[in-house]
């Protein structure tokens, strides 16, 4: 059991819920694991749009409260609260998008909380440990619906993270600055991703490495436009089931984006092995 949490030192938004969406969606397709896409960000529907589980806009506008819509994190929260989470009770409030598979649980929207409501976010951390009993793999999008205490006891209790980075070489210097003066968490425990990545711009992998003090492996997330596109029209899992697709070549239409980010299923599959979280 491991959760995986997907971070940028930014707090921008920069193709971190993209490359989630990505990665656990791939691993839940090509491994027997029983993932949890968690995000903790406040009023982002992206991940559960990207499956087609997000409000219609005739259903914002006419103010329609549906179960099958709700994010399902307020019901969680205040089960919490009370001390009467288990991990069990969990996947009655996630949205099931492969049975078995992959599962996932938006952040608290601030409208569905009533006035007299006050929500406790600190109770994402007893969650996420709940999620940890139950699910093979959490991968947590962190991003900025929560005070940053909560987010480095997040960061800490993660066994891998995921660093995100924009494809500039200031930001990989940002990155190295920010981590010699913040305890974020072990070394040893950290993979470096950059998102959106365009391998024929001049500020490519080879190059960033070359002019900046990052020695570490980089792996990245390639810009497909079909990818984004699927992501809005709410079918990316059918997509990435589409076997034409998932077994692309690398210089096939498709292939780079497949190829890297099985690299990076790979890549957290191997770290996790090397720290013992997998049998």
């Amino acid at each position: 059991m491991s959760v995986i949490t997907f971070w940028n030192n930014e707090n921008n938004h920069i193709g971190q819920t993209s490359s989630i969406l990505a990665t656990a969606t791939l691993m839940a397709i090509e491994h027997n694991y029983r993932i949890l896409i968690l995000s903790t960000e406040s009023e982002d529907t992206q991940i559960e749009k990207a499956y087609g589980v997000a409000e219609s806009v005739a259903t914002r506008v006419l103010g329609i409260k549906d179960s099958k819509i709700n994010s399902g994190m307020q019901g969680i929260m205040k089960l919490a609260y009370s001390n009467r989470l288990t991990p069990e009770m969990l996947t009655d409030y996630t949205k099931i998008i492969l049975k078995n598979r992959l599962e996932v649980l938006a952040g608290i929207r601030d409208s569905e909380v009533n006035d007299s409501e006050n929500i406790d976010k600190s109770l994402y951390i007893d969650i996420i440990k709940n999620a940890n009993k139950f699910y093979d793999m959490v991968f947590i999008d962190l991003g900025n619906g929560i005070r940053e205490n909560y987010k480095k006891e997040i960061l800490r209790m993660s066994n891998i993270v995921v660093w995100n980075m924009e494809q500039k070489f200031e930001q990989v210097e940002k990155v190295l600055e920010f981590k010699e003066k913040n305890e974020v968490t072990e070394e040893k425990r950290i993979i470096y991703l950059i998102n959106k990545y365009e391998k024929n711009s001049k500020y490519n992998l080879k190059n960033i490495i070359r002019n900046s003090k990052m020695k570490k492996n980089i792996y990245t997330i390639p810009y497909d436009i079909m990818f984004s596109d699927m992501i809005q029209d709410g079918t990316l899992d059918g997509w990435l089931l589409n076997p034409r697709i998932r077994k692309a070549k690398p210089l096939e239409e498709h292939g780079l984006f497949i190829n890297e980010t099985t690299r990076l299923c790979n890549g957290i599959e191997k770290k996790l092995q090397e720290l013992h979280m997998l049998g």
